[in-house]
């Protein structure tokens, strides 16, 4: 609430979405939730389209649920990752089998929007270093009940158990063959079934995308509050500066409000930024906003990474499946002074 108070100047314009994430607010109390809502709004004015809950299928509970919807929550997202037994053990979920679809059920009988998150190629477990796998990589089976799906592939990190296991032989990576495969697999099944494929993680049956997603592929303005939280401040002359709380919760409790991290980017930076996130868009951008990067939209047409439609430069599978060298290529070819 303080940092609200301290930071909420810097932010004008239309309330769109409230989005509760970042870690497990589920197990935040609902009355805390319900008070951050009501200051929140209180102090924008209005009410906004979205407001999002992340939850673990666990904590999706009949009591949660009616507290969730008193507090103004309208959407929740459910941490499902995955259906298989197995893959909850090697992700180290508290959840276990049926939890999910239990969640899933419940969440949508009480009458939110809901989607659900899972994990695309949780790898191999081994009995050792160079032992055998425990099975094949296959495709999440999800629930096509629901309308809104997040689909994210494994990623290991370095520095967290998941890199250890991996150093210790203890856990297969799956090559960037088997992901590619995974990953257009899963397109297939889902369009088949009448899912839009409209961001490069994202599905949702028609008229059912996410609000608060849109907002960052469009490059809007965001503040973030809490523990190590994000946001981006734009100003009128086309420029922004990107924040970061301290990760720390004892020097965020000590000075809330002071920012761990200030970079400031100039105009031709966001507009490089704008152009790379919306590439990961079915929708794309359009074709005059790539005026600064000369023979970016000719060459993505070429490379079938991209395809014109009605003024858009819009991704192809192919496209979503390399974006990062889309936005490599987005940066090194960008003219910020155009």
């Amino acid at each position: 609430m303080r940092e609200l108070e301290l930071r909420a100047g810097a932010f004008t314009g239309e309330l769109v979405s409230i989005y509760f994430g970042g870690g497990t607010p589920s197990l935040w109390r609902p009355d805390c939730i319900a008070a951050a809502i009501a200051r929140i709004r209180e102090r924008f004015g209005g009410a906004p389209r979205e407001i999002t809950l992340e939850a673990n299928p666990r904590d999706c509970s009949d009591a949660n649920l009616a507290a969730w919807r008193a507090a103004g929550i309208s959407r929740i997202s459910i941490g499902v990752q995955s259906f298989d037994p197995h893959e909850l053990v090697v992700l180290g979920r508290d959840h276990r089998f049926g939890d999910g679809r239990a969640a899933i059920a419940r969440t949508s009988g009480a009458g939110f929007a809901s989607s659900a998150d899972f994990i695309l190629g949780v790898t191999g477990v081994t009995g050792g270093a160079g032992g055998p796998s425990t099975g094949p990589a296959r495709i999440p089976i999800v629930d096509t009940s629901i309308d809104h799906l997040s689909i994210y592939e494994l990623t290991i990190e370095e520095r967290t158990a998941f890199g250890q296991r991996v150093r210790d032989g203890r856990l297969v990576p799956l090559s960037e063959d088997i992901l590619t495969e995974l990953y257009v697999a899963m397109h297939d099944h889902l369009t088949a079934l009448g899912y839009e494929h409209y961001e490069i993680s994202s599905y949702a049956r028609p008229g059912k995308r996410a609000i608060h997603n849109a907002l960052y592929w469009r490059g809007a303005a965001f503040l973030g509050l809490g523990v190590g939280a994000a946001s981006l401040e734009l100003f009128p002359d086309g420029s922004g500066r990107r924040t970061t709380n301290p990760r720390r919760a004892a020097a965020y409790l000590a000075d809330p409000g002071t920012p761990a991290e200030v970079v400031t980017s100039p105009p031709g930076e966001l507009a490089a930024d704008r152009a790379w996130l919306g590439l990961r868009t079915s929708e794309g951008v359009a074709e005059a906003e790539l005026a600064r990067a000369p023979g970016l939209a000719d060459w993505l047409v070429a490379e079938r990474l991209a395809e014109r439609r009605a003024g858009q430069i819009c991704p192809t599978l192919r496209g979503f499946l390399m974006a990062d060298r889309i936005a490599a290529r987005v940066v090194e070819t960008w003219d910020a002074r155009l």
